[in-house]
């Protein structure tokens, strides 16, 4: 009978996407890997397959997890216009002056897309599903009428997913709070708000300097 494993899979992956997430995949060497993981170079590849499997269940983790954060922009009791605002606000404070800890989503995503086809159309999927749930959220600000009705709802949800991310990738350059809450901000511009929408956003916008 096999040994039962003595380790957690969950916990080597969410190790394993830590240390993917600093240095890349191809920064990653194996013996980083197994001191990340605490795991022997055997029960590696046992229980994954190698490198590269694991790598990629630590991809997907991520990936759905970016997904997921994404996804809450559809919940929640502010007035829809409120939380395109709310999510422009969260990625500022929570991105500002690469506090963040990095995105293997992200890192992978630029690192090999290029290369490899399967982090491609996995990379791809992500970002079409993030950009359905913010043009989802102003078709709702539509309905709302919070957005004018002409607004291409697709379009502006292209156009938030490449804002926010980027708002995530500068962060991680070092771009502090308080620059990245301008940028979203200021992106909320784009949207033909009505008068409605207007005040449903308020004045106060909080102090998040």
């Amino acid at each position: 009978m096999p040994r039962p494993r003595s380790f957690d899979e969950a916990d080597v992956v969410a190790r394993a996407r830590a240390a993917f997430a600093e240095t890349g995949f191809a920064g990653t060497s194996l013996d980083t890997l197994l001191e990340a993981t605490g795991l022997a170079r055997q029960s590696l590849y046992n229980a994954f397959g190698g490198k590269k499997e694991l790598f990629m269940r630590a991809f997907l983790s991520g990936t759905a997890e970016a997904v997921e954060a994404v996804e809450s922009i559809r919940h929640g009791s502010d007035s829809p216009i409120g939380r395109i605002r709310t999510q422009l606000v969260k990625m500022a404070v929570l991105h500002g002056g690469g506090q963040a800890p990095p995105s293997l989503f992200m890192k992978a995503a630029v690192e090999l897309s290029g290369q490899d086809a399967e982090v491609a159309s996995t990379a791809a999927a992500a970002f079409e599903s993030m950009r359905t749930h913010y043009a989802a959220c102003i078709v709702e600000a539509q309905e709302a009428g919070e957005v004018e009705r002409t607004a291409d709802a697709d379009s502006f949800g292209a156009f938030y997913c490449a804002v926010i991310e980027g708002m995530a990738v500068l962060g991680g350059t070092g771009v502090p709070r308080t620059r990245l809450l301008e940028i979203g901000l200021t992106s909320l511009g784009a949207l033909p708000i009505t008068e409605l929408g207007q005040e449903h956003l308020g004045a106060e916008e909080g102090d998040w300097s």
